[in-house]
C-alpha cells in the first residue's frame, strides 16, 4: 500500500479546488422561496358587455368569437377581459374556449393573470358553467397557480377554486 503526501502547495491547490466546486454547486441548488399555503377562492361576476364578432353557421352548428368584459369581487377584486371562440350545436348547449385576463387584486396581491376558460353556455336557459385555470401572471400575481369552477345565468354568477402563491 502507498499513501501520499501531498505537498502544502499542492494541498492549497485542491482546497481551493474544492471551495470553488462548492461555490459552483451551490447556485444550482437554488433553493426557492417556500410556497404559500393553498387558499381557497370565492366571489361573484357580473357580465359588463358581451360583444360577439364572425358569427358563422354550417348544418345547424353555429360558430362565432367573442369580447366579453366582466367585474370581479371576492378573492379575485378587479375587471376581465375574455377572448374567445363557441361552437353551439342545434342542441343549444355550447362549448367556448377563451382566454381572460385579470387585473386587479388577489388576496390583496396587484397584478394581472391570465386564465384558459372552458365555458358551456345554454342558449335555451342562458345558464352557464365552466372552469378557469390560472396560466400566467405578471407583478405580484406572477406566482398565482391554481384552477377553479363558475356557474351562473343572464350575465351574473359566482365561482370558487383553489389557489396558491407559489414560485
Amino acid at each position: 500500500m502507498r499513501i501520499t503526501v501531498l505537498r502544502p502547495a499542492r494541498r492549497a491547490c485542491w482546497v481551493v479546488a474544492l471551495a470553488l466546486s462548492v461555490a459552483v454547486l451551490l447556485p444550482g441548488t437554488n433553493l426557492a422561496p417556500a410556497a404559500g399555503p393553498p387558499f381557497q377562492a370565492g366571489g361573484s361576476f357580473q357580465q359588463v358587455s358581451f360583444v360577439p364578432s364572425n358569427i358563422r353557421s354550417a348544418d345547424g352548428v353555429t360558430l362565432f368569437d367573442f369580447t366579453e368584459h366582466d367585474t370581479l369581487v371576492g378573492t379575485f377584486n378587479g375587471t376581465s377581459v375574455i377572448q374567445g371562440s363557441c361552437v353551439v350545436p342545434p342542441s343549444g348547449v355550447g362549448v367556448c374556449h377563451g382566454l381572460e385576463t385579470f387585473t386587479g387584486t388577489v388576496e390583496g396581491v396587484s397584478g394581472t393573470a391570465t386564465f384558459s376558460d372552458v365555458v358551456f353556455p345554454d342558449q335555451m336557459t342562458g345558464a352557464v358553467h365552466g372552469s378557469f385555470t390560472v396560466v400566467a401572471g405578471t407583478e405580484g400575481l406572477a406566482s398565482l397557480h391554481g384552477h377553479g369552477t363558475f356557474q351562473g345565468a343572464a350575465g351574473a354568477g359566482t365561482y370558487t377554486g383553489r389557489l396558491l402563491f407559489a414560485p
